[in-house]
């Protein structure tokens, strides 16, 4: 047999990898904060720097403007989502026992001939499965104050990472050996310009298609449109499985409050998806980061396991940036050696 021989500088690089990975596991908090901040900051620097040239403003006093302008958006988009979905969630809460009871009795009928099937349906206790899964999904930010502070921290680190995004990005590249440096300068670059396509776009597409699918639903005079609509544009971020997740939940309440409203929720969902992928998406997605779904489902599975909600819609960003590392570092390496072989 041929013998495999083990440099000592790739032992030190696996137990530096696990090293790393238990670190990350052991302080996943920080972790996430810190990431979310820095992204956050790739995100904030073009803005400084059109606030800088155009209007001559200090970075650290444009930073301020940007805060001021964050926490106004925010402020006016809650007020806006309360002021829309405050009277449905209300009449929902109210009803919900009702409807829970109601889609008990349909399921019972529907499953009738499969004794087997209908106990195990009956014994599922749907509520209880729901706290359970948010409790899990929400885990790490299981206090709104825990979930406060961490969303202020990463705001604080993506400013401050923004005002002095130069110098940290020079400190950064004089890590790497010197040889590497340019290429190293090509991938980070190559990263936050991804990574803000990326944001962009799914910004757009996820205020087009929620807004498109709770106007389509209060025209065909759905109870709930407002709160289908939000839910089908915070869960487009997961492709496929999001909209499925909201159709199945639109579908069971409405089952249970007006059964002859769900064909047109499915002609409105039908439409709505049409829209989204042969119109929006390829506007919106155009030269941003188009990524393959399989991996990414696979990678929101896996950082929502071990980070919680914000993991997941993390998820397609880190994965975009990992994309670029694959395709910029990973591949070039492979080719050259395979060159070498031949």
């Amino acid at each position: 047999m041929e013998k495999v021989l083990i440099s000592r500088n790739s032992v030190l690089f696996f137990i530096a990898t696990i090293v790393l990975l238990l670190l990350v596991y052991y302080s996943r908090q920080v972790f996430l904060v810190s990431i979310l901040g820095i992204g956050l900051g790739v995100l904030i620097n073009p803005i400084l720097t059109f606030l800088r040239r155009k209007l001559h403003l200090p970075r650290a006093l444009s930073s301020i403007l940007v805060l001021v302008a964050f926490i106004a958006i925010f402020s006016v988009v809650v007020w806006s989502m309360y002021y829309l979905l405050n009277d449905q969630i209300s009449s929902l809460s109210s009803r919900w026992p009702t409807i829970k009871a109601s889609t008990e009795g349909l399921v019972a009928k529907l499953f009738k001939q499969f004794p087997w099937l209908q106990e195990q349906v009956m014994n599922f206790d749907f509520t209880s499965y729901l706290k359970y899964s948010a409790s899990g999904l929400v885990k790490g930010l299981s206090t709104s104050v825990m979930a406060i502070s961490g969303l202020i921290f990463a705001l604080v680190i993506g400013l401050y990472t923004a005002v002095n995004g130069k110098e940290y990005f020079d400190k950064t590249i004089e890590a790497f050996y010197p040889k590497y440096r340019e290429k190293a300068v090509r991938v980070l670059e190559h990263s936050a310009q991804v990574i803000r396509a990326w944001f962009k776009a799914q910004l757009i597409d996820m205020v087009i298609i929620g807004v498109l699918t709770a106007v389509g639903l209060w025209i065909v005079g759905v109870e709930y449109w407002a709160i289908f609509g939000l839910l089908t544009g915070v869960l487009a971020i997961i492709p496929y499985v999001g909209i499925i997740i909201v159709v199945i939940i639109a579908c069971l309440i409405t089952l249970a409050s007006d059964p002859s409203q769900i064909p047109w929720i499915l002609l409105v969902f039908a439409v709505t998806q049409q829209l989204e992928g042969d119109v929006i998406l390829p506007m919106v997605m155009k030269g941003g980061a188009d990524l393959p779904v399989v991996p990414l489902l696979i990678f929101m599975l896996f950082l929502g396991t071990f980070f919680g909600i914000l993991g997941v819609f993390m998820a397609p960003a880190l994965l975009a940036v990992l994309r670029v590392v694959y395709i910029d570092v990973y591949l070039p390496i492979i080719e050259r050696k395979r060159q070498r072989e031949v």
